[in-house]
């Protein structure tokens, strides 16, 4: 690569994924998939040679291309289907990346902050901690399957709950922990919460 022939790409800062998965993708930072202006050209760039070892590399090499074959197309998008490709497929490996299904969503929500918030204060000292955890789960699905909520948010939860049922009879403790591990597997893209530090902050004892 080279700034004069892909001046931008010099000022831009180079892509790293981050930890625990740290390591390129299997495919090296080729970006498979083009945007939708070049898509009638996608088997021949399926045939064209590469494993690019830097995301500037990457960029570069699909720059070439379209260039090569007078498709213009916006550079932030180039970056933000790449990164959708690097990140996507475990969005842990890349530390503040957010999904599109999550940017979708984003605002939304606009309530959810405070509702967790409410719902980590119901188990500070609940008569019956199973019952409490019910009204969280029936008030957080209504809220998410209502007309404030969002159809991909809804999806999503529907799969937390199947996957983790609201446990039988729970000890306080039990669920506390099943309540911030079920907040932690809705917060796509960010590095989960640490129980102390919910139990710390809503004086848990």
């Amino acid at each position: 690569m080279s700034c004069a022939t892909h001046p931008q790409l010099c000022r831009e800062a180079e892509y790293l994924l981050k930890a625990p998965m740290a390591a390129p993708p299997e495919s090296g930072w080729k970006i498979i998939k083009l945007p939708y202006q070049a898509w009638h050209l996608q088997g021949v760039w399926m045939t064209v040679p590469g494993n690019p070892q830097s995301s500037k590399a990457a960029w570069a090499q699909l720059l070439s291309f379209l260039k090569a074959n007078k498709i213009s197309v916006p550079f932030d998008q180039i970056k933000e289907e790449s990164i959708e490709q690097w990140c996507a497929p475990n969005p842990k490996r890349c530390r503040g990346y957010r999904t599109k299904a999550w940017r979708r969503a984003k605002g939304q929500l606009a309530w959810a902050p405070a509702r967790w918030e409410w719902a980590n204060g119901l188990l500070v000292n609940p008569e019956d901690p199973g019952k409490a955890l019910e009204e969280i789960v029936i008030d957080l699905t209504a809220r998410i399957q209502g007309p404030d909520g969002c159809v991909l948010c809804a999806g999503h939860w529907a799969e937390v709950l199947a996957k983790h049922p609201i446990p039988l009879n729970p000890t306080l403790e039990q669920a506390r922990h099943w309540l911030v591990d079920r907040h932690n597997d809705t917060r796509e893209g960010l590095l989960p919460t640490a129980y102390a530090e919910v139990a710390s902050k809503f004086k848990w004892v």
